[in-house]
Parts: C-alpha cells; structure tokens; sequence
C-alpha cells in the first residue's frame, strides 16, 4: 500500500506529464506556491485530472468546489477522502 509521499511524488510526475515537461516533480513538491503560481496552465490542469481520474478510479467533479486541486498536499488529501488506498 503506498504511503502519503509515494501518493505525492507520482502526483508530482502526473503534474510532470500534464504539463509537458514544464513543470518537473520536484517543483510541484515544492512548498509556498499554487501550481498554477508555479506555472500549471488550465489546459494541463484538465490533463492532471483526466490522468488522476483514469490511475486512481475516481472523479473530480469540474462544477464542484476544486480549490483542492491547487496544491500536490491538496490532491493526495482529496484522494483519501475519494477512498484512494494509502492516501492521508
């Protein structure tokens, strides 16, 4: 079962594929920023959440309250309350 950091770190490289290489997994981990303050466009947000959706089996819903999605620490807190194995 993977842990909270495991959970994070392949957020970190869904970011990573999301963006195109814009953003690297170690500077979505990084603290003090949103990942659209550390560059996330809103066309790689809708990857990032395709991807999160398709590897996990959950759903975001897009007309719901998304300000998790911000942040990698918000994403992995999501996943635990969506039933996510390890998360949280």
């Amino acid at each position: 079962m993977p842990d909270d950091q495991t959970l994070a770190r392949r957020v970190a490289e869904l970011v990573e594929e999301a963006s195109e290489g814009t953003l690297s997994p170690d500077s979505a981990l990084a603290d003090g920023k949103t990942l659209a303050e550390k560059g996330l466009s809103s066309l790689s947000y809708l990857r990032l959440i395709d991807s999160i959706e398709t590897e996990f089996g959950i759903y975001v819903d897009l007309e719901g309250d998304t300000t998790f999605m911000q942040t990698i620490p918000g994403i992995v807190e999501y996943m635990a309350a969506e039933g996510v194995a390890g998360a949280a």
